[in-house]
């Protein structure tokens, strides 16, 4: 009877089937997340050391380049224009065309042209409206603040100009005030960009990816 006893305890205190099943799943649950967590941590872009920020700094990093490189004048005029028509942030949390606008003052900083040379229009329609939007707007829209204010302010700051298409503010049920401090309300887009033209401005082409 004690024999069969202890045969008994032993085989409760055995880990059943099921009970081994269950811990090596855990095991293998454990291990899969921790791989992952460390190929996320490794595929994160990492800011590279060389980049230079001489106007803008945080976005549009450049790169240095040698002396007999061919530079923009110094003493010249320079006239762009970017269209902004998506809000979607293609460089991290980061509007690409933002990025580009940045990188552009970046650019002509890095090569000594003076600021008061450099003459940036950013003209937002389409999706890019939303951009343009104020905090409180944009908050109240997306539920979150805008990932792109800092930025926008950095830009404003540096006396980029910012023009919001009213066509398309307003088929986005948005009016005026909704629209960020310092952006400019025109009638369109369309007719923004035939003045910019006009005038002498050159559109920014989009970056490859």
């Amino acid at each position: 009877m004690s024999y069969s006893k202890a045969t008994t305890m032993s085989e409760d205190l055995a880990p059943s089937p099921i009970r081994r099943a269950l811990a090596w799943s855990g095991i293998a649950l454990l291990l899969v997340a921790c791989a992952a967590a460390v190929a996320f941590t490794f595929s994160r872009p990492q800011p590279d050391p060389r980049l230079a920020y001489p106007r803008i700094h945080g976005a549009g990093g450049v790169l240095p380049v040698g002396p007999n490189a061919l530079m923009p004048s110094t003493v010249a005029e320079h006239r762009l224009y970017i269209d902004v028509d998506s809000d979607e942030p293609t460089r991290g949390e980061i509007n690409r065309r933002l990025h580009t606008a940045a990188k552009l003052l970046n650019l002509y900083a890095l090569a000594g042209v003076p600021n008061e040379k450099v003459h940036l229009v950013v003209l937002f329609y389409g999706r890019g409206v939303d951009l343009a939007l104020s905090d409180a707007a944009y908050l109240k829209k997306f539920g979150h603040p805008n990932p792109n204010a800092e930025l926008i302010r950095k830009l404003r700051k540096a006396n980029v100009d910012m023009v919001v298409c009213g066509q398309a503010l307003g088929h986005q049920n948005f009016v005026a005030a909704n629209i960020r401090p310092g952006v400019t309300l025109a009638l369109s887009a369309l007719t923004k960009r035939e003045e910019l033209q006009a005038a002498g401005y050159g559109e920014v082409p989009k970056e490859p990816d």
